[in-house]
Parts: C-alpha cells; sequence; structure tokens
C-alpha cells in the first residue's frame, strides 16, 4: 500500500449500508405483511427494522461516517458524532477479531491510549478485558482491518520520528501492531 499525503479522509463502504438499507426496507415488508395475517410478532419485526432505515440511510451521506488522517492525529466519526486524537494520546494500533459461538466475525482496527491520556479510565479498561485494546475504529472504511492498522501505525511512528520522541512501548513486551482475538463467550483475550 502506497503512503498518502496527509491529510486524507476515507469513508465506509456504501455498498455494505446500502445492503443493510434493503434488509431492513424487505423485514418491514415482511413484517407488515405479518401484521396483515393477525401475527402480532410482524409489530415487532417492523418497529426494529423500521429503526435500521434511516439510520442505514444516514450512514449513506458522506459527513455522516468518515475517518480523517492528518499531522496532528486521526478524526473519526459514526453517526455524526466525531472523535478527535492527536498521536501523542495513543500508544499503537491493532486489530482484534470478534468471535461469536465460536466462529470468527468481524476484524475491526483497536487502538491503546499513551499512559498521558487519562479520561475514561474505566470504560478503557472495560473496553480492554473485552477486546484488547482500549478503544477502536467503528469501521475499516474499505479497508481490510490489518491494512488500516498498519497503516495507521506508520503514520504514528512516523509522527514519533518527526517529534524526536522515544516510543511508548505498549505493556508486556508485545510488538506495536498486535493481532488479538476476542471471544464473545469469554473476557479473556488471547494473542496470535
Amino acid at each position: 500500500m502506497s503512503p498518502r499525503s496527509l491529510p486524507f479522509t476515507v469513508y465506509p463502504k456504501k455498498t455494505k449500508m446500502l445492503l443493510l438499507f434493503l434488509v431492513s426496507i424487505a423485514f418491514v415488508a415482511g413484517g407488515i405483511l405479518m401484521i396483515c395475517d393477525g401475527q402480532k410478532m410482524g409489530w415487532l419485526c417492523v418497529g426494529f427494522f423500521g429503526l435500521g432505515i434511516p439510520v442505514f440511510l444516514l450512514q449513506l451521506y458522506p459527513k455522516s461516517s468518515y475517518l480523517t488522517v492528518s499531522e496532528e492525529g486521526i478524526e473519526y466519526c459514526s453517526l455524526f458524532r466525531s472523535h478527535r486524537l492527536r498521536w501523542s494520546d495513543i500508544s499503537e494500533f491493532g486489530t482484534y477479531t470478534i468471535r461469536k459461538h465460536g466462529l470468527p466475525g468481524s476484524r475491526m482496527v483497536g487502538f491503546n491510549y499513551s499512559a498521558e491520556y487519562q479520561r475514561a479510565s474505566q470504560a478503557r479498561e472495560v473496553s480492554k478485558d473485552l477486546v484488547g485494546f482500549e478503544g477502536g475504529l467503528p469501521d475499516t472504511y474499505g479497508f481490510r482491518a490489518d491494512e488500516l492498522a498498519r497503516m495507521l501505525s506508520d503514520y504514528h511512528r512516523e509522527w514519533i520520528l518527526n517529534k524526536n520522541a522515544e516510543p511508548v512501548c505498549p505493556a508486556n513486551g508485545a510488538s506495536r501492531f498486535a493481532r488479538r482475538e476476542i471471544g464473545t463467550s469469554s473476557a479473556a483475550c488471547s494473542r496470535r
């Protein structure tokens, strides 16, 4: 992957959101047919999947979800809620896999905060226990999770070199780019 000039912004795949939008419409239509047949379960279907329609429709709007990488750090946004982190707030990037019923699920990009970053320490501890990282990106923005984590690690490393700062070493001597797998049935985290 060739390095991009900073700053740049990437967006989630629209095909995924469009597919989820269409699936929601299909289930709402099925729920309406169930209601017409006198089945009360149709109301649950219409209510649940009806809520998904505006959410997935909003996700199609470019400013609702994005990742911007700049010289100062990253800014990511999901459903119009943006979060900005300076490179100095982050100690490492990596990937984790959420396992569902023992089967591999989604691969996502996670990150740990630097020792200087003091916000939301309890929530960060819970997240670290569950997935092995204190924070995570809400999407992979059209990249494979390990590609995006490696790219962000490279920009982070470049920032460290440019600032003549010592790199913040992750706990237990782990590499800066770590890969972890998470099982939903257990809070334990295993490294690969």
